[in-house]
């Protein structure tokens, strides 16, 4: 099996980043660094595909569909914020603000233009697995309009566009980070509680899973409100820091499968329940 050591792996790639975030070393440098460290990440996992081959197709779609993509999600990332971090105008407050909108409205647009195959990453759609994360398969171009050629042993033709959704999302959560200053966070809660005495007592990983709730199924802005967005407002309406949405998901996939979403799996029976109670 491939899946164990490649997460493993993953891992240890985290880690490497982790240090160079932590340097206190020019970003031209730092990228250097991540990229080098990301590459041979990558070079590893095509290393232990050679060792570990397949054992069914059902394996494959899960490394090319849950696993690949992380590694080139890191790698998107790091040079998507190095390309806006340099980007930056060196002007007024505003200017800086509108620079990171539009920044934010890219991303937006990358999923209008493939707003099928995004929809099919949200929702985590299952039918058309054997076309998009099996090797050597060439799905419909009206799937994936623009694929990009890779080494045919090691891609296939939905595994880019889903580590670019990946890395949409951390670019979303960073620019929503930048806009939103620690200042005005302060302000618009110092608002809330002077209007408000609602405050959130429950554990905070059971807002967050509330949080990618709201997300996941579009409830905000037409589906156009990022996952940092919304965490940032259920933070400033009841009180309580929820923390990073990706760490939050990652406590959240991690757990046993039959118990990922406890809250919201509580929330359900207790509204059953009284429901149920009412009929009776």
């Amino acid at each position: 099996m491939i899946i164990e050591p490649a997460k493993a792996r993953l891992v240890q790639l985290d880690e490497d980043l982790e240090l160079f975030d932590e340097m206190g070393i020019p970003a031209g440098q730092k990228l250097n660094g991540k990229l080098n460290s990301i590459r041979q990440a990558i070079a590893d996992l095509k290393t232990l595909l050679n060792q570990h081959p397949f054992s069914s197709t059902d394996e494959e779609i899960q490394f090319f569909k849950y696993v690949k993509p992380q590694f080139i999600a890191r790698q998107l990332f790091a040079l998507d914020i190095f390309t806006i971090e340099t980007g930056k105008p060196v002007d007024t407050a505003e200017v800086i603000k509108n620079y990171f909108e539009q920044e934010l409205k890219y991303t937006v647009k990358f999923h209008d233009q493939n707003k099928f195959m995004h929809q099919y990453y949200l929702f985590d759609g299952a039918e058309l697995d054997a076309l998009l994360f099996v090797r050597n398969v060439q799905p419909p171009s009206s799937l994936i309009p623009d694929a990009q050629s890779f080494d045919p042993e090691f891609s296939t033709a939905g595994d880019y566009v889903f580590a670019r959704f990946i890395a949409n999302e951390w670019v979303q959560e960073f620019l929503t980070d930048r806009l939103y200053s620690p200042e005005e966070t302060e302000r618009l809660s110092n608002m809330t509680k002077k209007k408000v005495t609602l405050k959130w007592t429950g554990d905070a990983i059971n807002l967050a899973e509330m949080a990618y709730g709201i997300w996941l199924t579009g409830q905000i802005n037409q589906g156009n409100a990022g996952i940092a967005e919304i965490v940032r407002c259920l933070e400033v309406t009841f009180q309580v820091s929820i923390g990073r949405p990706f760490r939050r998901w990652q406590s959240i996939s991690s757990r046993k499968r039959v118990s990922q979403v406890k809250y919201i799996d509580q929330m359900k029976a207790a509204i059953l329940k009284r429901l149920d109670d009412e009929y009776a």
